[in-house]
């Protein structure tokens, strides 16, 4: 009950906190009733809307509650940021008898960047880009030498506008690579199976000579929708597992397949999510690794902290794909910078990485959750080609 006052506290304060100090601005001025009445009547619209959303009088599990979020971030993030610089002028000017016009300065340019921002990673959101990575391990076979991966991960198919056009943008992409195998690495939906509805077209166009295998991510569960019963939990989660396998992937449940060229043998593992709090790990990787005999094996793990808390202990894993991340939707890779907010809570958020002849690599995912929105994290294709050294 106490977080739930703080959350419409907080609420009340963002909302209205802007309408407030537009009020006290103009108390001096001519302004036509019209604007006054508008300057309330925006904010308690908007108020009631998302409190609707809330309380489910309003389904908060369509792709349009995403939309709302967007535009109430665009709206009332540089409103409050405005209407915090022009408390502080007003503070100066009383405490030292001068006016310094920080809302001017820095209110309205930064209130501009926030919003442009918002505005344009809503519109960059489907710029799809494919990168290529190269891996170079004296575990790969010979005859595996440029065996050619293509991972793709995250896609949240329920948040996604005009899903089918998307879609088969991506497998173009994918097939014209012409990759060996395919690899998916978790949350192919965002809460429910029947997000999958309809496309399975583009999925079962996807083509590679060694096959498509995939996992499940912590979307994929079902855990962030209110079910009735755990009855209907778990018949939601059975339904996504025979998505998977409907749109022609070898789904991996905490188990290994042999992959043959010639007379040589890799391995590819998966294991259901296993995260850190809050999310739950599903997952058991002795019993995907039991009995694997393959001295190159790659494991599909969605979350990339399982590749420090467990996966390092296994040497026979040579390559770990994850995703999860998104690289927060937001960041920056370009000019020798890289960063982004994933920083401040992954150790491994997106790339490569290497710990002695072990390999990570974190995909950023080819859609978006909280908001309909990727600014400086494009979502991509992974193409990656493994060499051998010997």
């Amino acid at each position: 009950m106490k977080f739930y006052i703080q959350f419409v506290l907080f609420n009340l304060v963002i909302t209205y906190l802007p309408a407030i100090i537009a009020q006290l601005g103009m108390k001096d001025k001519s302004i036509h009733p019209l604007l006054k009445t508008l300057i309330w009547t925006i904010p308690t619209l908007f108020l009631v809307v998302f409190f609707l959303f809330r309380l489910s009088v309003l389904n908060p599990y369509q792709s349009s509650f995403l939309w709302f979020i967007w535009l109430y971030m665009t709206l009332f993030l540089p409103a409050n940021i405005i209407a915090l610089f022009s408390v502080i002028d007003t503070l100066f000017k009383h405490i030292f008898r001068k006016k310094i016009h920080l809302r001017q300065l820095l209110g309205y340019p930064v209130g501009i960047i926030i919003a442009g921002g918002l505005i344009w990673g809503a519109i960059d959101r489907y710029h799809l880009e494919v990168r290529r990575i190269e891996i170079i391990t004296d575990q790969l076979p010979e005859a595996f030498d440029n065996l050619k991966l293509v991972q793709i991960s995250d896609v949240h198919l329920g948040n996604l506008s005009n899903a089918k056009a998307y879609l088969t943008t991506i497998t173009d992409s994918v097939n014209s690579e012409q990759p060996d195998l395919i690899l998916l690495t978790g949350d192919l939906v965002n809460l429910t199976a029947e997000e999958g509805n309809g496309l399975d077209t583009p999925f079962l166009k996807l083509h590679a000579t060694l096959g498509k295998y995939a996992i499940l991510g912590n979307h994929d569960y079902g855990d962030y929708v209110t079910w009735k019963t755990p009855e209907e939990n778990m018949a939601n989660l059975n339904s996504v597992k025979a998505l998977y396998k409907r749109f022609g992937f070898d789904l991996l449940l905490d188990e290994h397949r042999i992959i043959r060229r010639d007379s040589a043998q890799i391995g590819v593992v998966g294991v259901e999510n296993c995260g850190v709090d809050p999310f739950p790990c599903y997952g058991n990787l002795s019993k995907a690794i039991d009995s694997l005999s393959t001295t190159f094996n790659i494991l599909l793990s969605h979350d990339p902290t399982h590749w420090r808390a467990e996966v390092l202990q296994h040497p026979e894993i040579t390559l770990t794909l994850a995703g999860h991340t998104h690289g927060a939707q937001l960041g920056i890779d370009a000019f020798g910078i890289k960063w982004s907010p994933s920083h401040w809570i992954f150790e491994e958020w997106d790339g490569l990485y290497q710990e002695a002849e072990q390999f990570l690599f974190v995909n950023r995912g080819l859609g978006y959750v909280g908001i309909p929105f990727r600014l400086g994290m494009r979502p991509e294709i992974t193409v990656i080609t493994l060499h051998t050294s010997n």
